[in-house]
């Protein structure tokens, strides 16, 4: 039986000479339980507060949620280091011990990797082979297996090659007596021969790895360097790892070796919300967590919800009904009585059907401040206010053109720009709001993302003229109507700016100064879809939809975020038979701890309705029985004493 705590209980001594397993539903207060104990313990712990060395590590999921803690430790942050895993093994394992790391690769893979240069990770949002010659890497595979032809394939299928982690979890010693190239996952489309010569390259040249490859040389670095494992242990008495239920076997098993002696360990988790299977984490990493270690395991519990409505934590009870590991009960704090009652007063709204008036329902709620949540983009697209059905075929052709790819081109319009045919349109956008708003700051801005113009340059005649060629390309679009694409309007870019009335741009940016949309690596499907975006729904997608403040999101994109009112849509995948459920049978029985698709699509949908604070809508198809709902809220409030206010629009 788990120990009941809060979220602003500090461990004892007695309590942080042992380790321990937290569950933790939404809204618990997870990162200030972890951020409040890691205070206490540089503070007050003589291990760690009379040392410079040894610190606390909270390993987390995500950068942002890197950040947060960062933030919240404040003045404490230099006696806390605080990663994603991948974060701490490149700066930890990787990094100060690269001789072990290119034995390892001599020793499992044959490939010798010289020591020039410093082998470290691939950089986020970039293929692998960003930057990269191909014809230097099919000369290279020439020249090892001394064949005639020169090999066609695309980075994209090179840069995929990784080690199989996969296959090592599953059997390290069936893993160690194969072949040493079926070691690696590799596209069907690469010959067998060249599998070898490639990860040479990338390993070798290139000197960058996957994320896979930095958990598996990180494990295998402790694994075989005793002295690596226990400088780790030395440096960081206590870690704390949040979010557990997203590792997957590989991460665990290092946190187990770092936990086996001397560190103290406390993960933080949430069985109901394991939604990341595709990177092989399951329920059970978190539920069958030990340590072989002479330490006592602890398991606690936090049943408070700090974020959400009574109505909608019952209702989330209601969804992970089948764990009984947490049972969420709502601590909202409230400024007087008169508000908690009018607050609890709002129902969960069960919105029904797709006709025209739950769509304005939808986009109303929207436009006041809410947010919708869907399974995949295609599916978010279709909520965009304004967008016709093709364009939201378009942008959805798009979208899944980077679905295997190391590319998150929500991320790349948002922040990076690394994508060709983003820059572009960036560029186009900001140009056009310069215009637009007579702000020669996002003109500026504009021609940065190619090339920096020296104030020195910025005279009275090259304002004159950039404000000519934005008024020859952008007068049509003052017409809300116009069926120009993006496209359309960067072509016209390229083409009017060797006007000679338009010199001194020239001048100041050089006669090859042209917008390029696309590069070699762009597939032809790709381009069609992009040349089919027109300017209103392009827009929309970069400064409405991609963007920071979003009001459209898929489930994993909102992890970890709240807000006021949420839309919650969200439809099993029929269309390839995965899930193997229909949205009536999760109803009437809801079960979130197998490790089956069905049961993801539950914990997804219980991850997508506990992002909501005040207002909680639940998107419902045309044709969903409406006594689904009745017969069994009614069943779930009857049995189990929680009241669920709801209401059928």
């Amino acid at each position: 039986m788990a120990v009941e705590i809060t979220s602003g209980d500090i461990f004892t001594d007695e309590q942080l000479g042992k380790h321990a397993k937290i569950y933790a539903g939404p809204g618990a207060g997870k990162t200030h339980f972890l951020v409040e104990n890691a205070k206490h313990i540089v503070t007050t712990y003589p291990l760690v507060s009379q040392s410079r060395q040894r610190k606390v590590l909270c390993i987390t999921y995500t950068n942002a949620a890197v950040d947060e803690i960062k933030r919240r430790l404040d003045r404490y942050a230099d006696s806390v280091e605080a990663y994603t895993i991948h974060g701490f093994i490149i700066e930890h394992i990787i990094k100060p011990f690269q001789q072990d790391l290119r034995q390892i690769m001599h020793d499992d893979f044959g490939i010798i990797v010289n020591e020039k240069g410093q082998i470290t990770s691939q950089v986020e949002g970039l293929g692998i082979l960003h930057g990269v010659d191909k014809d230097e890497m099919f000369q290279y595979i020439i020249d090892i297996t001394t064949e005639g032809n020169k090999p066609d394939y695309s980075k994209k299928i090179m840069g995929d090659i990784s080690v199989d982690i996969d296959a090592f979890n599953s059997d390290s010693r069936e893993f160690s007596a194969r072949c040493m190239k079926k070691r690696f996952s590799a596209s069907s489309r690469i010959a067998e021969q060249h599998i070898l010569p490639i990860k040479e390259y990338v390993w070798s040249v290139v000197r960058k790895l996957t994320h896979n490859e930095i958990l598996y040389f990180g494990y295998r670095i402790l694994e075989k360097n005793h002295t690596a494992l226990y400088a780790t242990r030395v440096r960081f008495p206590f870690v704390f790892v949040d979010e557990f239920q997203d590792t997957n076997p590989l991460q665990t098993k290092l946190i187990k070796m770092i936990g086996e002696k001397s560190t103290v360990i406390g993960i933080i988790g949430d069985l109901a919300q394991s939604i990341y299977s595709f990177h092989g984490a399951k329920p059970s990493q978190f539920a069958e967590f030990v340590l072989d270690s002479n330490r006592e395991l602890v398991e606690y519990v936090i049943n408070g919800n700090r974020r959400s409505t009574a109505n909608i934590a019952n209702f989330c009870n209601y969804l992970r009904q089948s764990d009984t590991n947490v049972s969420q009960i709502s601590i909202r704090p409230y400024a007087t009585e008169g508000i908690k009652q009018q607050e609890e007063a709002k129902r969960v709204h069960f919105i029904m059907g797709s006709s025209d008036i739950e769509m304005r329902r939808i986009a109303q709620i929207v436009a006041d401040g809410g947010v919708v949540l869907t399974r995949t983009w295609a599916a978010a697209f279709a909520y965009i206010n304004g967008v016709t059905q093709p364009q939201i075929q378009c942008l959805s052709r798009i979208y899944n053109s980077y679905f295997t790819s190391p590319i998150d081109i929500r991320r790349d319009i948002e922040e990076h720009s690394f994508v060709a045919w983003v820059r572009a349109f960036k560029f186009i956008f900001s140009l056009w709001n310069g215009f637009r708003t007579g702000s020669f700051i996002d003109v500026l801005r504009s021609f940065s993302y190619y090339r920096a113009i020296e104030p020195k340059l910025i005279t009275p005649k090259l304002i004159s003229h950039i404000k000519g060629l934005s008024s020859c390309i952008f007068k049509e679009l003052s017409d809300s109507t116009t069926d120009k694409t993006t496209i359309n309007v960067i072509n016209d870019f390229n083409s009017k700016i060797s006007d000679p009335q338009f010199s001194e741009i020239i001048n100041v940016l050089g006669v090859d100064f042209k917008i390029s949309v696309f590069d070699e690596a762009d597939r032809d499907d790709l381009k069609s879809n992009v040349n089919g975006l027109n300017w209103q729904t392009s827009y929309k997608l970069f400064t409405e939809v991609f963007s920071a403040g979003s009001r459209y999101m898929t489930v994993h994109q909102a992890k970890g975020l709240e807000w006021e009112k949420v839309v919650v849509s969200l439809t099993p995948n029929s269309r390839r038979d995965r899930d193997n459920i229909t949205l009536n049978s999760m109803f009437q029985n809801p079960q979130v701890l197998v490790e089956d698709a069905a049961q993801e699509f539950t914990r997804m949908y219980y991850v997508a309705c506990s992002r909501a604070k005040e207002d909680l809508y639940i998107h419902l198809p045309d044709g969903f029985d409406r006594c689904t709902i009745e017969t069994t809220l009614n069943n779930f409030i009857k049995t189990s004493g929680q009241n669920i206010d709801y209401e059928l629009l």
